[in-house]
């Protein structure tokens, strides 16, 4: 699977989330510089379109994410999870 590009990576001190800024195609992964394993993830786009987007774990640290009809969407994905996991 390709990666997505990630623009924008928000530095926090909080060591239960991950906050990233993407740019995606159907089927892009994107694998966590904070955690081994993913407890949750939320996804959303960055403008108003109606297509369709979600976030797949696997209870790794990498995560999928599909986009209806579109390559190169902008879109927020948070990560969060446990360090040391």
């Amino acid at each position: 699977m390709a990666a997505a590009t990630v623009n924008y990576r928000l530095v926090n001190a909080d060591p239960n989330y991950e906050v990233v800024q993407l740019d995606v195609s159907d089927g892009e992964t994107y694998t966590s510089q904070k955690f081994s394993v993913i407890n949750h993830a939320v996804v959303s786009k960055n403008d108003d379109s109606d297509a369709a987007i979600n976030v797949v774990t696997a209870g790794t640290g990498t995560v999928t994410i599909n986009v209806a009809g579109g390559s190169d969407v902008a879109c927020t994905l948070v990560l969060y999870g446990n360090l040391g996991n």
